[in-house]
């Protein structure tokens, strides 16, 4: 029996360390197999190598050797991280749920903390920050849970305390202020370190994604980049309202659209990992008969 790369199954060294049915049933198969050499075969029409006009010099058909062992090296790979991710879909699974409904306080707290909202109930601004605080607290503390999974989920959780400590101290320092000089000064680096555990959060959660739902993933990282462009955007429009008024405010409002969606899809994102992770099927439990 003769593999479409020339070599005889029957002597092949490595069809028994593998259980290899043979080249045409097993790597080499239409459908499934994983041999590049079958499948640049079949694109181009070929039964064998043997009838094709690039024979000599082939980069595949030269290393036809090194394959079985490479597609075993890639298969042992896969296996790890099938196993990894079986260690960690768990306790993904469950903290993810618990950061996705807190989302919803969490927002619940910056809308009633919103100045215009504080200005006009001096008590349920207070009521927002104090929600505020409490559910940057509890985040924290599911970001540093989740860190056995993902080492920058640690990194976040560090952050996320820092902006919780910030927020504290900022909402102490405008009720003093009376002016407002010290509470502007103030604000600068608590934006500074929100945008940091944004970052260390977004990523945290492209990284675990790599390998389980690489379009997610990608998906995690991009909304970063929204997320820092409309807020970059911002202050250009709080520039352009001051030299060119309402056109400016038009800028502004658009700016503050495109963070509120950038918002709905972090919580769409959120929902999408944590059912992942929640109804992911471990690789023995898979293997298993019917």
């Amino acid at each position: 029996m003769e593999g479409y790369c020339g070599k005889n199954c029957e002597t092949c060294t490595w069809r028994e360390r593998t259980a290899c049915p043979g080249c045409q049933t097993g790597p080499g198969r239409a459908l499934s197999g994983d041999c590049d050499i079958a499948a640049c075969c079949r694109e181009k029409g070929h039964e064998i190598c043997a009838t094709c006009g690039y024979l000599t010099g082939c980069p595949r058909r030269m290393s036809r050797d090194r394959a079985p062992e490479e597609r075993q090296r890639r298969a042992d790979a896969e296996r790890q991280r099938r196993l990894a991710l079986d260690r960690k879909a768990p306790l993904l699974g469950k903290w993810l749920w618990v950061l996705f409904w807190l989302f919803i306080p969490s927002e619940l707290g910056t809308l009633m903390s919103n100045d215009n909202v504080a200005a006009e109930f001096p008590a349920v601004g207070m009521a927002g920050e104090i929600l505020g605080v409490l559910c940057g607290l509890a985040c924290a503390a599911i970001l540093w849970r989740l860190r056995e999974a993902g080492e920058r989920y640690g990194t976040a959780a560090v952050w996320q305390l820092i902006l919780a400590a910030a927020a504290v101290l900022l909402a102490v320092v405008s009720a003093r202020d009376a002016d407002g000089g010290l509470t502007i000064l103030i604000e600068l680096p608590v934006s500074v370190v929100g945008i940091l555990a944004v970052y260390q959060e977004f990523n945290a959660h492209a990284d675990v994604l790599e390998g389980a739902d690489d379009g997610l993933s990608a998906a995690w990282r991009k909304l970063w980049k929204w997320y820092i462009g409309l807020l970059a955007g911002m202050f250009a429009c709080v520039l352009l309202a001051a030299i060119a008024g309402w056109l400016g405010l038009l800028a502004l409002l658009a700016d503050m659209i495109g963070v509120i969606v950038v918002s709905v899809l972090k919580l769409v994102y959120l929902y999408r990992t944590a059912k992942l992770f929640r109804e992911h099927i471990p690789m023995e439990v898979e293997a298993l008969p019917e």
